[in-house]
C-alpha cells in the first residue's frame, strides 16, 4: 500500500487540477459560445435569403430552377409545398424532413420556425415559413462547415488546455519547492534538535508571511524549551547541594548510633535521636517544598474564575492549622472576582502566611489585606503584614530566590523555597511580589497582578 503523496507533489497536482479544471470551463464555454454565433450567423442568412425572390415563386417558376441554383459551397437546400405538390431544389437531393413545427407553420400557427434537421446528407439548419401564394416553404443550409469550425476549435482548445496543465504543473513545482524550502529547514532543524537535544540553534527566518511566523513560533518554542530545561538542571544543582548538608548530618548520627550506641549514655542517645528526628523533619519539609516548586513548574493548571476574598478565607484556615498560636486577621470587601489559578495562588498565599508567623512572635497577629487597585483598573492587591525582624534592603529581592536564607532565619527550621515558590506562583498570574519595611516593625509583603475580570462577573466558588 503506497503512502500519502508527499505535500510538494499534492500542491504540484492541485495547481494542475485547478488550471485545468478552469480551462476546461472556458474552453467549452467558448465552444458553446462559437457554435451559437455560427447558427445565429447561419439563421441571419437564412432570413435575408427568405426575403428575397423566393417569397414570389409560384409552382411554374419553381419547376423551372435548375438543378444546382445556387453556389454549390454554400450547400443550400430548397423545398416548397405547393397544393399540387412538392418540389425539391437541387432535385437529386433528399427531401428535407417535415416535422411539428413545420405543420405549424403551414397552419398558420406558426408565422416561422427554425430548427436544426439531421438528414442523411449531414446537418442542417432549416428556416420554414408561408409564401403569398400559400406556398411552404423549406429553406435549409448545411452546417457541415460551421461543425467542422467548432471541431478544429474544440481540439485547439484541448491542446491549450494540456498545455495549461502542464505548464501549471510545472510552475507548481518550482512555487512548491521554493515556498516549502523554510518548511525543510524547519524539519531539518527539529530533526537535529530531536538527535542532538541542543536548544541553542534557532532555524533561520526571513520575511514575514507564515512560513516565518513559523519559523519564529519554532524558535520561541526552543527558546521556552532551553529556559525550561534550565531551570530544570539548576533546580537538580540547587536542590542536591541542600539535601547533602541534612544527608550528611543524618548518616553522621545514625553511624554513630550504630557503631557507639552501647557506650552512649542516656542523655548522648537522647540528644543524637532528638536531633535525628529534626533533621527527618527539615529533610521532609525540604522535599516537599521541592516537589511543589517543581509541580509549579511542570503543571498547566487553567484558569478560573474565583473569589479571592473567599481563597484568602481558606489559605488562611490552612495557616491556622500549621500555626495554631499565631492570630490571622483578613481584611477584605465581600467579593473579588478575578480568574486565577486558584491551586497555585492559594499555595503563594499560605505560603507568605507561614512565613509571616514562622519567623515572628508566636502570640503575633498576622494581617491580610485584600484590595482593588484604584489607580490601576483590574489590578488586585494581595498584601501580608507582620512584626517579623525587618528584611534588610538589598535583600529585598533575594529573599525570592531558592535556598536563599537570611542568617538571622538559619536557626529557624526551613528549606528556603517558601519565598521562591510565591515569586513562581504570582510570575504564573503575569504578577509582581515584593517586600517593604513596616512602619514600627515588620515587612510588609504586596503580590499586585491582574484579574483579568470585571469584579461584577459572575465568579465560581473555589473547592
Amino acid at each position: 500500500m503506497t503512502g500519502r503523496p508527499s505535500l510538494s507533489n499534492r500542491l504540484t497536482i492541485i495547481a494542475a487540477a485547478a488550471v485545468s479544471v478552469v480551462a476546461v470551463a472556458v474552453g467549452v464555454l467558448a465552444l458553446l459560445a462559437l457554435h451559437q454565433t455560427l447558427i445565429s450567423q447561419t439563421d441571419r442568412e437564412l432570413k435575408g435569403i427568405a426575403n428575397g425572390p423566393l417569397s414570389d415563386l409560384t409552382p411554374a417558376t419553381a419547376a423551372n430552377i435548375p438543378p444546382n441554383p445556387l453556389d454549390a459551397q454554400q450547400e443550400l437546400r430548397l423545398q416548397i409545398r405547393f397544393p399540387g405538390g412538392t418540389i425539391t431544389v437541387p432535385r437529386d437531393s433528399t427531401p428535407l424532413p417535415w416535422t411539428a413545427d413545420d405543420d405549424a407553420v403551414a397552419s398558420g400557427a406558426r408565422e416561422r420556425s427554425t430548427y436544426t434537421a439531421d438528414t442523411d446528407q449531414g446537418r442542417f439548419r432549416v428556416l420554414t415559413f408561408v409564401g403569398p401564394h400559400g406556398q411552404t416553404i423549406q429553406l435549409a443550409r448545411s452546417l457541415s462547415g460551421a461543425d467542422n469550425t467548432v471541431q478544429r476549435f474544440g481540439t485547439l482548445i484541448a491542446a491549450l488546455i494540456i498545455a495549461a496543465a502542464a505548464a501549471a504543473a510545472i510552475a507548481g513545482r518550482f512555487v512548491a519547492r521554493a515556498g516549502l524550502r523554510p518548511v525543510g529547514q524547519l524539519t531539518a532543524a527539529a530533526t537535529r534538535v530531536a538527535e542532538t537535544r541542543d536548544l541553542s540553534s534557532p532555524i533561520p527566518t526571513d520575511g514575514h508571511d507564515e512560513i516565518a511566523r513559523l519559523g519564529q513560533a519554532f524558535n520561541h518554542m526552543l527558546t521556552r524549551l532551553g529556559d525550561a530545561q534550565q531551570q530544570q538542571r539548576d533546580l537538580i544543582e540547587d536542590a542536591a547541594h541542600e539535601l547533602r548538608t541534612p544527608m550528611a548530618s543524618m548518616r553522621t548520627n545514625v553511624e554513630v548510633l550504630v557503631h557507639a550506641g552501647d557506650r552512649l549514655t542516656d542523655q548522648d542517645r537522647t540528644a543524637l535521636l532528638s536531633d535525628l528526628d529534626v533533621q527527618s523533619v527539615e529533610l521532609a519539609d525540604l522535599v516537599a517544598n521541592l516537589v511543589d516548586l517543581a509541580r509549579s513548574r511542570t503543571t498547566d493548571e487553567p484558569m478560573a474564575p474565583v473569589d479571592l476574598t473567599e481563597l484568602a478565607e481558606s489559605s488562611i484556615s490552612l495557616a491556622e492549622a500549621h500555626f495554631p498560636q499565631t492570630r490571622f486577621h483578613l481584611h477584605a470587601p465581600d467579593t473579588i472576582a478575578a480568574r486565577v489559578r486558584p491551586a497555585t495562588l492559594q499555595r503563594a498565599m499560605v505560603n507568605l502566611l507561614d512565613n509571616a508567623a514562622k519567623f515572628g512572635p508566636a502570640d503575633q497577629t498576622v494581617e491580610m489585606h485584600l484590595s482593588v487597585d484604584p489607580d490601576v483598573p483590574r489590578t488586585a492587591r494581595i498584601c501580608v503584614l507582620d512584626r517579623n525582624p525587618a528584611i534588610p534592603a538589598d535583600e529585598h529581592e533575594r529573599i525570592f530566590q531558592r535556598f536563599h536564607r537570611l542568617g538571622t532565619a538559619r536557626a529557624v527550621p526551613g528549606s528556603g523555597l517558601g519565598l521562591a515558590i510565591v515569586a513562581q506562583a504570582v510570575a504564573a498570574h503575569s504578577g509582581t511580589v515584593t517586600v517593604a519595611s513596616r512602619p514600627g516593625g515588620g515587612n510588609r509583603f504586596e503580590i499586585s497582578m491582574p484579574t483579568v475580570q470585571d469584579a461584577r462577573s459572575a465568579v465560581l466558588k473555589p473547592a
